[in-house]
């Protein structure tokens, strides 16, 4: 879908509308998007390291919610 959004068929329309709803096709779409904005400021050299030379945990809330680092 990121890097090639032609490649999404009718065919693989059909089979996730075999076990997801519309919305939730939407909302599976928005939350892949979501997790890909990063790419933007990796490739342009301006993603700031929290902690130089390593990777930074994902961390969530109770709700699923998102932690920012600091």
């Amino acid at each position: 879908m990121i890097v090639d959004p032609a490649g999404i068929t009718a065919e693989l329309g059909d089979r996730l509308h075999q076990h997801f709803t519309t919305g939730q096709i939407v909302e599976l779409a928005l939350d892949v998007m979501k997790w890909s904005y990063q790419k933007v400021t990796v490739a342009l050299g301006t993603d700031r390291e929290i902690v130089p030379g390593q990777l930074t945990p994902l961390r969530f809330d109770d709700d699923g919610n998102w932690i920012r680092p600091t």
